[in-house]
């Protein structure tokens, strides 16, 4: 609008209207009819537009893997890896009234990752933490996926579709190798780039942070990892909490 700043405040209006001869109010008055009219202060987020010129290809195929998925003829998982801080994250809570909530901080930050694989249609979720984001990691847990769907020499059974983004682990020498293995019963799936809300287990990661790593200091590293695996182990049981975190009916 021709001004000096991005981010306009009550008393920017005031003078604004003022200086177009507009209206000459307080700032005051000008907050209550933003909010009457519907307007809060409220935290935005950051939109990332993906670049990949195939992200229109990308999502349809997506949407026909979900259809054979429904359909009995795929099993579809979603696959993402998350970073899991000693140093707590900070979320909003209920606080007292005039009191502010301290929450500590370790000496140093210490880091484990989390690799999981979320069923599209049953919620059942494939999961381990390792101490480095790496093509080790994410074999292992291809490696667990081969066993819990599709063990055996020979298998003749529903493809398994894995969803991944395209970060570097997923497509390194070591993991090709791996997927190399199992290519009779396991097709990957690529998101296309810069697209995480195409990857329904980010709000699964999301749950995970706010049941379990933030707002609280763990005293060990190990006790936030025992945390964060009791916690997945039991989703588990909860297979329909999981489906309504990710906005999946089953």
């Amino acid at each position: 609008m021709g001004k000096a700043f991005s981010v306009w405040t009550c008393l920017d209006l005031v003078k604004d209207l003022v200086e177009k001869k507009l209206a000459e109010v307080c700032a005051e008055t000008v907050r209550r009819h933003l909010r009457k009219l519907g307007y809060r202060v409220i935290r935005p987020v950051l939109s990332i537009n993906s670049p990949d010129p195939d992200y229109a290809a990308k999502v349809e195929h997506l949407k026909k893997c979900q259809e054979q998925a429904r359909k009995g003829k795929m099993i579809l998982l979603y696959e993402d890896e998350v970073d899991l801080n000693l140093l707590p994250g900070v979320i909003r809570c209920w606080t007292q009234c005039g009191q502010q909530r301290k929450i500590l901080t370790p000496g140093q930050n210490q880091k484990r990752y989390g690799f999981g694989a979320v069923n599209y249609l049953t919620g059942q979720l494939t999961h381990r933490v390792g101490e480095r984001k790496n093509s080790d990691g994410f074999c292992a847990l291809v490696e667990q996926i081969v066993a819990e769907y599709c063990p055996g020499e020979v298998y003749l059974g529903p493809k398994i579709g894995l969803v991944v983004d395209n970060y570097i682990i997923h497509r390194s020498k070591k993991t090709m190798a791996c997927l190399e293995k199992y290519a009779d019963r396991l097709e990957i799936i690529a998101l296309p780039t810069y697209a995480p809300k195409l990857n329904v287990i980010e709000l699964l990661w999301k749950h995970l942070r706010r049941k379990v790593t933030h707002n609280h200091l763990y005293e060990t590293i190990s006790k936030l990892v025992e945390a964060v695996e009791d916690f997945l182990k039991s989703l588990n049981e909860r297979r329909a909490e999981v489906l309504s975190v990710i906005g999946c009916s089953g």
